[in-house]
């Protein structure tokens, strides 16, 4: 199902004092006309992006929650309506909510929220359409990392935005309750879109110390196949609390809890 999202005729609430030094805690970069790269410096490290069309703009995550994010979305909005809309509900994507009136999250994920996001919640649905006025953006559901979490398809500019829900060199699949069976069909219905995909946006670009290609979804598909059918190699993954094993496939790393593959 697909439909048009409302405008959010809210206006994002920033104080005085976060106006004044908006950039201190990100950096933000260009990544075409109307897109925008704003990544985290301090404190728990994470990515968001913001889309600007001729009418509203789009913020996808909102980082952990460090002061400015709001700031820097309404400036480079230039006035436009600025809707947040989440991959998924883990703090290091979620707690910048807290500096928005409303935000968009899988029903799924809703509940992992922090407890001082205040924001209203709208559900995202999978076929879910933001029409921004000349961009559009497509949320396609990828259970796995998380319950919720989704990717926001662009198939105009020919990118997707996919939070943790491949990682940004890794996923991490052993701190999730699904199985490796229900990631798998996420990962191909990635595989799916590539054709229409030039370039991956990820949600810790800080750990993309090499470019990611679209190969890497393959790899991702590749890897998590041959853990489920036990034809990989795995080794433990040290973690504390958050520990389990690891595979790899060419560019692709998986992080899985033995007692979920199934």
């Amino acid at each position: 199902m697909k439909f048009r999202l409302p405008t959010l005729l809210v206006p994002v609430i920033v104080s005085a004092a976060v106006l004044a030094q908006p950039l201190e805690n990100y950096q933000v970069d260009s990544l075409g006309s109307g897109l925008w790269r704003i990544q985290a410096l301090n404190g728990t490290l994470s990515t968001a992006y913001l889309v600007v069309g001729a009418k509203e703009a789009l913020m996808v995550d909102a980082c952990a929650g460090q002061e400015g994010i709001a700031a820097i979305a309404q400036r480079l909005a230039e006035g436009r309506p600025i809707n947040l809309a989440l991959t998924h509900g883990h703090f290091d994507h979620s707690a910048g909510a807290k500096y928005f009136p409303e935000v968009y999250v899988h029903t799924g994920d809703a509940p992992m929220l922090p407890a001082d996001v205040a924001a209203q919640r709208r559900p995202l649905v999978d076929g879910t359409v933001f029409d921004l006025g000349g961009r559009r953006l497509e949320v396609v559901a990828i259970p796995g990392h998380s319950p919720g979490s989704v990717a926001f398809f662009e198939r105009t500019g020919r990118y997707i935005m996919t939070g943790d829900g491949i990682g940004s060199s890794m996923v991490w699949m052993q701190i999730s309750n699904l199985p490796l069976t229900t990631y798998l069909e996420s990962v191909k219905k990635l595989e799916s879109l590539k054709a229409g995909i030039d370039e991956l946006y990820v949600g810790h670009h800080e750990q993309e110390l090499v470019k990611l290609t679209t190969q890497y979804i393959t790899d991702m598909r590749i890897v998590t196949e041959k853990v489920i059918a036990g034809e990989i190699e795995t080794s433990p993954y040290e973690m504390g609390t958050r520990s389990g094993r690891q595979a790899a496939y060419g560019s692709a790393r998986l992080v899985f809890h033995p007692d979920r593959v199934r």
